[in-house]
């Protein structure tokens, strides 16, 4: 499965592009130049393009301990790359040359301390996803009907997005998670095949370094870098499929899914850590507001 976006949700729906708010952020310098008579006053800014993507080759096996209980395990392997850059010229420079570094100087300063604007480095590309492993019962089978319950239990391999990289991705979520399953199928005149799966997650809560401050903003001070206390939320998912057969070889059918999930909840790990970021921030701030 391949997954690439350019685009991400905002606060009130909207979409915008992944770099966006950088230029609210850096606050560029407005400068003003003359060319042929007119005065021309525009930022000194170059646009930051941010491509990300996310590559999932699953890896599965089952084994049937007897036509009723089945036990597996599924590993996912991700790639995952973010390719960062700013426009080029005619030639195959760089437009503004003098306003990209003046952008990575921005990053790359101690109020920051982020790496340079750029693609996701090779160690960190190919990885484990977070792991799964599943028993299945099947409660009742017959030949229009099946019903089946699964717990899987998701372990913790995978690999977090880094803090200190602006479009870093993560692999996984690196914390365990336990699901159960319903699923059922339901054959009609031999032709029509109706699916439906039901899902329920419980995320165990673990630890995530993040930097304090609400999701929205982009440039948060390396200051307000903490671990914190995760709590993730629970999710529900419903999928059904209904399909349709017209032979032996050949079917049609469509996927409509549901998903929702409370708010994660962050929380400092002592009273210490709390009072650690509010010194070197000069004010105290609320894990809570991410």
């Amino acid at each position: 499965m391949i997954t690439t976006w350019e685009r991400q949700f905002t606060n009130n729906g909207h979409e915008q592009r992944i770099s966006n708010s950088l230029f609210a952020e850096t606050r560029p310098s407005f400068g003003c130049t003359r060319i042929n008579g007119f005065v021309v006053c525009r930022y000194n800014f170059t646009p930051v393009l941010v491509r990300e993507e996310r590559r999932v080759t699953p890896l599965a096996l089952d084994f049937g301990i007897t036509n009723r209980i089945a036990v597996g395990v599924y590993a996912p392997l991700v790639r995952v790359n973010t390719r960062a850059g700013f426009p080029l010229d005619s030639v195959g420079g760089l437009g503004a040359p003098g306003a990209a570094a003046r952008l990575d100087s921005i990053l790359s300063d101690t109020t920051y301390g982020f790496g340079p604007i750029h693609g996701t480095s090779r160690r960190r590309r190919f990885f484990a996803g977070d792991v799964e492993v599943n028993a299945k019962y099947r409660v009742i089978e017959s030949h229009n009907y099946a019903l089946s319950g699964t717990i899987v239990v998701r372990l913790p391999t995978g690999h977090q997005d880094s803090p200190n990289h602006l479009f870093d991705l993560s692999t996984g979520d690196h914390q365990t998670d336990i699901e159960l399953q319903v699923a059922q199928d339901v054959t009609l005149f031999d032709r029509l095949s109706l699916n439906a799966l039901v899902r329920a997650g419980r995320q165990q809560p673990g630890t995530r370094e993040r930097r304090v401050g609400p999701q929205s903003v982009l440039l948060i001070p390396h200051a307000a870098l903490a671990m914190l206390n995760w709590d993730p939320g629970d999710y529900l998912g419903v999928d059904i499929a209904p399909m349709l057969r017209f032979g032996k070889d050949f079917a049609v059918g469509f996927t409509a899914g549901y998903w929702t999930q409370t708010r994660d909840r962050y929380t400092y790990r002592s009273t210490q850590d709390s009072l650690d970021v509010a010194t070197r921030l000069g004010s105290p701030v609320s894990a809570a507001v991410l």
